[in-house]
């Protein structure tokens, strides 16, 4: 049964309407992914944006990662493991990691 055609009625639906629209990018906005969280952490941390980590830079990097949870970081951070987790990434030994040695960097 269709509701009779008033004023009220049409303001009503009107008004639902309009919360639909309003509220469907929030609807539709969907949380970062880990890598992207994870790169932009990365990009945080680089101070001096070469796009490549030192090691006081990559510490900053676990630390962003622990408190969001993200990876292994937490387990490195407890572990005061900075220096093991570096040098394990740090595939070229050059004293730098870059997004390419970190894993799931493509992903």
């Amino acid at each position: 049964m269709t509701p009779p055609l008033t004023l009220a009625n049409v303001l009503l639906s009107g008004a639902g309407l309009a919360l639909t629209i309003a509220s469907a990018p929030a609807i539709a906005q969907t949380a970062p992914s880990p890598q992207d969280m994870a790169a932009a952490n990365f990009r945080m941390a680089d101070v001096d944006a070469d796009g490549r980590l030192n090691a006081a830079e990559f510490t900053a990097f676990i630390n962003l990662n622990a408190a969001q949870d993200i990876g292994q970081a937490s387990r490195v951070k407890n572990a005061g493991a900075y220096d093991r987790a570096f040098a394990r990434l740090d595939q070229n030994v050059d004293g730098l990691v870059t997004p390419d040695e970190l894993p799931n960097a493509g992903n």
